[in-house]
């Protein structure tokens, strides 16, 4: 032990602030208690020093290059030496700083309702940990919990990261280190910030829990949208095996992830890689939120992102509660007409595979079992009908491929995550949509019929400006609809967007 302990006093003066150096502290500081019946005191008091040291300087260096690190460091570490020895002034002291630094980053680091900002997702379970453990050594240090606001964030925080928690616990769009499930963590945070809301919830969603047979509180919405955050959760409902799409949109990359049951069906960035007149051409600022909307019926929300050469794409997401559909569509608008090619991509996870039909151009998702079905909506449904583009499946994941020479393009992607609709009859049509009882062209409006065993939907994108259309008989003046069909023939929209 001593001569481990010297090995690494010998180095560690020198580097630089890091996750790894972080959590290294923390260990040696909790071993301390412990080392003082077994070293001897010059050891011991050097290894004391240098921890002590590390808490007083962690505050100085920038947040944003390492901040986990940060927090670690200059929050945990500090209330860590404060709550073991409160004996010496020096680490009294540190508690002070270390409080507010941690409580400063969970009010900054939170869209005011709990939900992390988009770039700190791939941190937010450690950065949960961490924040939980700073919790409770702030409440025995001073019989209080956090300062009210970072109190309250925290509380929020809790619920949020039940909502960001994949069908094993797993955090959504992390990786498998990081986002890794923690029993011990949720029952940590659950018992120093939670109500009887988020305990029926934590019931719900987390692994190894039941729901009580007692009647539960009532719920709030199983999604939620962020715009300062840039990140949204579209989730079916307070289930484990919940159908659910996670999004984020920051730093010009748009990345989602699907989970559906047991099963992570994509997860990765996933924005559209356009050429325009043969050229590649790059997004060339922030994806902005232009609409988000949520019901009982469905989850929607509308990214738009520009590109080089004046385009611009506006994303659909929508995620039908009851009707287990997800739809992933690019409205891409161009000032001048040219060639236009669109590809874009669905990362696959490793376990998924894309089963394409032999005789449509319709898949199947399969994982451990049958999970939906994959409908590109603007081909022709037959393969005997030639095009110049395709849904296929490549090395990296499912790819869709459109182009055109006009102005403006529409590509719908439907994708059917009821695996029970799967044996059943199904089928698209692009319907003709008429304007003063002429026929539009598809960069002007685009209109789609589907139907998956007896049911039925509408599908309307209005490419040029909005106008009154009609489309399978309806008469639609809005830029986007999305409509079931009653067994009277009634289109009931779910949803329409002005």
């Amino acid at each position: 032990m001593a001569a481990d302990l010297e090995a690494w006093l010998d180095g560690v003066r020198g580097r630089e602030a890091s996750e790894r150096l972080g959590y290294e502290v923390l260990a040696w500081s909790h071993a301390l208690p412990v080392l003082s019946s077994i070293l001897p005191a010059a050891p011991w008091s050097e290894l004391f020093d240098c921890l002590v040291e590390f808490a007083q300087n962690a505050g100085h260096s920038p947040r944003a290059a390492e901040p986990l690190a940060q927090q670690l460091l200059a929050g945990e570490l500090p209330l860590t030496l404060a709550y073991l020895f409160p004996e010496f002034s020096k680490c009294r002291r540190l508690s002070t700083p270390g409080g507010k630094l941690v409580a400063t980053s969970i009010v900054d680091w939170l869209d005011g309702e709990g939900l992390p900002a988009a770039e700190y997702f791939p941190l937010a379970r450690p950065l949960f940990a961490c924040w939980t453990r700073c919790g409770y050594l702030h409440k025995m240090l001073s019989r209080a919990s956090f300062p009210r606001e970072a109190k309250t964030q925290y509380e929020w925080l809790v619920r949020q990261m039940l909502r960001l928690c994949r069908y094993d616990g797993t955090q959504v769009l992390s990786d498998e280190s990081a986002g890794s499930w923690s029993r011990p963590l949720f029952q940590a945070a659950l018992h120093l910030a939670a109500d009887a809301v988020d305990r029926e919830i934590a019931a719900r969603i987390v692994p190894g829990r039941k729901a009580a047979d007692i009647p539960s509180p009532p719920l709030p919405s199983p999604s939620v949208n962020s715009k300062w955050a840039t990140a949204a959760v579209m989730r079916r409902d307070w289930t484990r095996a919940s159908d659910q799409l996670a999004v984020t949109y920051c730093n010009r990359q748009l990345a989602l992830e699907l989970n559906c049951g047991r099963e992570t069906v994509f997860s990765g960035v996933c924005h559209p890689q356009l050429r325009f007149n043969g050229q590649s051409i790059e997004c060339v600022d922030d994806w902005e939120e232009a609409c988000w909307i949520s019901d009982e019926e469905l989850d929607y929300l509308e990214l738009e992102g520009r590109y080089e050469h004046g385009l611009r794409v506006q994303r659909h997401l929508l995620l039908a509660r009851r009707d287990r559909l997800l739809l992933i569509a690019d409205a891409i608008l161009s000032e001048t007409a040219g060639s236009i090619e669109c590809r874009n991509e669905l990362p696959l996870c490793p376990t998924i595979t894309f089963q394409p039909d032999d005789e449509t151009r319709e898949g199947i998702l399969v994982g451990r079992r049958r999970i939906g079905t994959v409908l590109p909506l603007q081909l022709p449904e037959w393969r005997r009908a030639r095009v110049d583009s395709a849904l296929e499946a490549t090395e990296h994941g499912l790819v869709l491929r459109q182009q055109t020479n006009s102005q403006r393009m529409f590509c719908p992607l439907l994708i059917d995550l009821d695996a029970r609709r799967i044996a059943h009859p199904r089928t698209w049509r692009q319907a003709t949509v008429a304007q003063q009882l002429a026929i539009v062209a598809a960069d002007v409006a685009a209109g789609y019929r589907i139907q998956l065993g007896q049911q039925q939907w509408l599908l309307y994108r209005s490419l040029a400006p909005v106008a009154s259309r009609t489309v399978l008989g309806q008469n639609l003046s809005g830029e986007f609809v999305f409509a079931r069909f009653t067994r009277q023939g009634i289109a009931d929209k779910l949803i329409e967007i002005e």
